[in-house]
């Protein structure tokens, strides 16, 4: 291959590379950004004060992402939960039904029967499971 084709070819690419980034805006794209950010700030705070004036929870008007931190229930409070739920209990219960009275999702409420097989006593298989405390 020539040297010369080879030059010619690399500057192709660099006036191609050169043209994308000379049609790319992306500082106007930023401000523009800023500006709908603080037009989106403006609106939920007017929804805020009208639902005040309503009486109005906003929970539901505002923006969906959280501005706190979900909460983890901890191995105590799991484990006091299901043994008070399933000392009420005492013809058993299945894990589905676990999961509901206590608050605790299915897959910790599983997670927790694995672990304490020692205090947990299961009869039935599959769907006709149910969970007994020893």
């Amino acid at each position: 291959m020539d040297i010369t084709k080879e030059i010619e070819r690399q500057t192709q690419e660099l006036q191609k590379k050169l043209a994308l980034l000379s049609d790319n805006n992306l500082q106007e794209l930023v401000t523009k950004k800023a500006a709908l950010e603080t037009e989106l700030a403006d609106i939920e705070a007017k929804i805020s004060n009208t639902c005040k004036l309503l009486g109005i929870s906003t929970s539901g008007a505002s923006s969906p992402a959280r501005s706190e931190r979900r909460t983890r229930m901890g191995g105590d409070v799991i484990r006091a939960k299901i043994t008070e739920v399933l000392k009420a209990s005492p013809q058993g219960l299945s894990q589905i039904d676990i999961a509901k009275q206590t608050g605790v999702s299915y897959a910790s409420v599983i997670n927790f029967l694995k672990d304490n097989q020692d205090t947990i006593r299961t009869e039935g298989d599959r769907k006709s499971k149910l969970v007994f405390l020893k």
